[in-house]
């Protein structure tokens, strides 16, 4: 079982066209093991007009022992435009 805590926003980067690219970590407490934290990299494509009601999809997850070692996984992706529209769009043929 994992204890969770709100997330915090390590990275943004805006996008070009509006939106941003976001790293969100949180710590995670298992009960035998030592603090991890859980990682996500979500996209916002909708301009700031139409975000209220909606979720960013998350187009990639890391874990690690430290902040760091989760951002170090998911920068690459973060800061690469083609990376984040090739998975995009396999977020959208998932989801169809």
């Amino acid at each position: 079982m994992w204890w969770n805590t709100a997330a915090e926003r390590v990275f943004v980067r805006e996008l070009p066209g509006g939106g941003f690219a976001a790293i969100d970590v949180r710590p995670a407490n298992p009960i035998w093991r030592r603090w991890r934290f859980r990682g996500a990299l979500v996209i916002e494509r909708r301009p700031e007009s139409r975000r209220a009601g909606h979720t960013p999809p998350t187009i990639a997850e890391a874990t690690g022992n430290s902040v760091e070692a989760v951002v170090q996984q998911l920068l690459p992706a973060a800061q690469f435009n083609a990376a984040i529209g090739v998975a995009l769009l396999q977020w959208q043929h998932q989801r169809a």
